[in-house]
């Protein structure tokens, strides 16, 4: 038996739909399983937890082979980092009180260092808080997601821009589309063994900005120009589309970082690499 987590977002979603394909039985875990019933549909057993409730993750980690855990910054949080602490410290204890075997675990490109890389400092805290709680841990270290892009999709429909924080334009840098991840993370939970391993997954190329709007170009079938974001215009930005200033903050300093060259892999760990396409991708975002 698996337990995934985030069973209805991008990576547990693909996760989820990958492990029932193989013929797994799988635990579905969701905060609102009324709205998830297409999993069970699926064949997919529903158990209900908050990220911070760490008896229900105890009771939904019960009995599972292997669980796949993630531990998504809380867009609201007046403080992202005592929130997605919290959170990570239930998570862990809920894995020493349930036993689990294997934990497989998402984490990022630049969690092995403590600070200068933004918001992904919440996944440095998750490693430390996951370590120990496991016979068997595998951390994913994925790249930005492909599918962050789809936050400003429907300017580049409208106007024919694709606003970037990512810049220079031209610059090429590693991403990966979340359905590679949940891929990934599902062969990862086949795969127990002692102690502790580091996956670092890419996606198939390099991609900049301005492939992502010659991509949207062929897809929507009009010219669309990849244009930078000032910088004084991120926070103020995020703030708008519903992210909390702490939120904003961090995650400005992860484009940051992003941009300066400091979001790395660390010389450890095996790498792999997805097979989808930015273009693939996108089009799966305009559905």
């Amino acid at each position: 038996m698996f337990a995934i987590m985030g069973a209805t977002g991008q990576t547990g979603g693909a996760a989820l739909a990958t492990a029932l394909a193989a013929g797994h039985a799988t635990r579905a875990i969701v905060r609102e399983p009324n709205r998830a019933t297409a999993l069970a549909d699926k064949g997919a057993v529903l158990a209900k937890a908050d990220l911070d409730d760490i008896e229900a993750l105890t009771a939904a980690f019960a009995g599972a082979d292997a669980v796949y855990v993630l531990n998504p910054v809380p867009l609201a949080a007046e403080d992202v980092f005592a929130a997605a602490a919290k959170n990570g410290t239930a998570i862990a204890q809920a894995i020493r009180r349930a036993g689990v075997p294997h934990v497989v675990a998402l984490s990022s490109s630049g969690a092995d260092r403590p600070e200068g890389t933004g918001i992904v400092r919440a996944l440095y805290d998750f490693e430390q808080a996951l370590r120990g709680a496991a016979p068997s841990l595998t951390f994913i270290r994925a790249t930005e997601f492909m599918e962050n892009w789809g936050s400003v999709l429907g300017v580049a429909a409208e106007h024919g821009i694709l606003p970037s924080m990512r810049q220079p334009l031209d610059a090429a840098g590693e991403t990966v589309s979340a359905v590679d991840v949940g891929r990934q993370a599902a062969a990862e939970l086949s795969r127990p063994h002692a102690g502790e391993r580091i996956v670092n997954l890419k996606g198939p190329a390099e991609y900049s900005p301005e492939d992502a709007a010659q991509a949207l170009t062929e897809l929507l079938g009009k010219p669309i120009a990849a244009v930078p974001t000032p910088r004084e215009e991120w926070e103020p930005g995020l703030v708008t589309a519903g992210l909390s200033e702490s939120h904003a903050r961090e995650l400005a300093g992860l484009y940051d970082a992003m941009n300066a060259g400091r979001i790395a892999f660390e010389d450890v760990g095996e790498m792999r690499r997805g097979s989808v396409t930015l273009k693939e991708a996108l089009a799966g975002l305009l559905g």
